[in-house]
C-alpha cells in the first residue's frame, strides 16, 4: 500500500452529491446512463497510477469494468444521518477483484485480499463498518519513508518499525503504530499466497537484473532500474520495487518530488 493523493473537486460525483446529498450510490452509478459513473471511476484509478490502492497490483490493461470501486468506510453505515459515506469523494478508492475471479487456481477465502477479505471479515463481524483506526487509509499515508518493509527470503510484506516510529495516523486503534501497519496486512490479506507468489517474480526478475548487469560491469543497474520503475506513474507493485532498491529508489524519488 502507497499513499493516494486524490485529485481536487469538483468531479462529477460531487457535484451529483451537492444535488442529491441523500441519494445511494446505485442512484450514482446510473444516472445519466452511468456516464457519470464511468468518467468518476475512470478518474479514480488515473489519480491512482492505475494501481489498485490495497496490493497495487497494475490494473493499466485491464478493461474498466473488470476494476472495483471500494468505500473505505462502509457505505452501508447509517449511523450517522448527517454523513451519506456513498457518496463521500475521500471515501471511495479504486480496487482490483481482490482475487474473487481467480478461485480456479487459488483456494478463497484464504486467497481473498483487498476489499473482497476486508469485507469478508466484515461479514463475520471481525471487523467494524467503522473500520477508521482498526486498517490504514491509504489517503491518510505518508510518502516517505515506506511503513512496509519486504522479505526477500518469503515474498512476505512485514511492518517497517523504523518508520513507523515519524508516523501519527489520524485514527489508531492500537497500542502503537507498528500494531496498526500489521493489522493492515492482515486485514487486506496482502500476505496471501496469491500475492505472495506475484511479488516474488518481482523479486526473481530484479535479481536476474542484477546478475546480468554484474556480467557486464553495468555499475548504474540501480539506478537505471529506479528511473526505469518510477519515472511512470506508476509499476506494480510499486512499494515492493521501492524496497528492493533500497536507497536508490528513495533517491530518485526525492528527486522526481514524489508525494504519493
Amino acid at each position: 500500500m502507497k499513499k493516494i493523493n486524490k485529485s481536487v473537486p469538483p468531479n462529477d460525483l460531487t457535484q451529483f452529491f451537492n444535488l442529491n446529498p441523500s441519494a445511494s450510490w446505485k442512484s450514482f452509478r446510473d444516472s445519466n446512463n452511468s456516464h457519470d459513473y464511468t468518467a468518476v471511476k475512470q478518474l479514480i484509478f488515473t489519480d491512482q497510477g492505475e494501481l489498485c490502492a490495497y496490493c497495487e497490483i497494475s490494473l493499466r490493461k485491464i478493461p474498466l469494468h473488470k476494476k472495483s470501486i471500494e468505500h473505505y468506510h462502509s457505505k452501508s453505515d447509517k449511523s450517522n444521518p448527517n454523513l451519506n459515506w456513498a457518496l463521500d469523494w475521500n471515501n471511495v478508492i479504486g480496487v482490483c477483484f481482490g482475487g474473487s475471479d481467480s478461485k480456479e487456481k487459488y483456494p478463497l477465502p484464504s486467497n481473498l485480499s483487498c476489499d473482497s477479505y476486508k469485507a469478508h471479515l466484515e461479514s463475520i463481524n471481525k471487523l467494524p463498518k467503522q473500520c477508521e483506526g482498526y486498517v490504514l487509509n491509504p489517503l491518510d499515508l505518508i510518502a516517505t519513508p515506506c511503513l512496509f518493509d519486504f522479505d526477500k527470503a518469503t515474498g512476505k510484506l512485514k511492518v517497517n518499525d523504523e518508520a513507523c516510529l515519524v508516523y501519527i495516523p489520524q485514527n489508531n486503534n492500537y497500542e502503537t503504530v507498528a500494531e496498526l501497519v500489521g493489522k493492515t496486512i492482515d486485514i487486506f490479506n496482502l500476505n496471501c499466497d496469491r500475492l505472495i507468489q506475484e511479488r516474488r517474480l518481482i523479486f526473481y526478475d530484479y535479481q536476474r537484473k542484477i546478475k546480468e548487469a554484474r556480467k557486464t560491469n553495468n555499475t548504474q543497474i540501480h539506478n537505471q532500474l529506479a528511473s526505469r520503475w518510477f519515472s511512470n506513474k506508476w509499476p506494480s507493485f510499486f512499494s515492493t520495487r521501492r524496497l528492493l532498491l533500497g536507497s536508490y529508489s528513495e533517491q530518485y524519488l526525492k528527486g522526481s518530488q514524489y508525494n504519493g
